[in-house]
């Protein structure tokens, strides 16, 4: 398992280590799967500067507003949320 760490330079350089995929990205969102989860990014104009999938590292300049990591869902509990809704 591939280390999972974050760093963030006066919220607008943020280098992350650990990532997986890349499932979408524009100036305003990055959707990543991580070795810690998927992590959500949320911010404005953002870049990507640095993209090395092979070394599972991604940098996005721009001005950072969250980072938010999914909380993992087991199989069978969207099933039993939608009975019990």
């Amino acid at each position: 398992m591939m280390e999972h760490s974050i760093s963030l330079k006066d919220r607008s350089n943020l280098v992350i280590y650990g990532v997986d995929h890349i499932y979408s990205f524009n100036d305003k969102k990055v959707e990543l799967l991580t070795s810690a989860g998927r992590l959500i990014i949320e911010g404005e104009g953002l870049d990507m500067n640095k993209l090395n999938l092979e070394e599972s590292i991604i940098s996005v300049d721009g001005t950072v507003n969250s980072l938010n990591y999914e909380k993992e869902k087991k199989p069978d509990e969207k099933f039993w949320k939608k009975v019990f809704k």
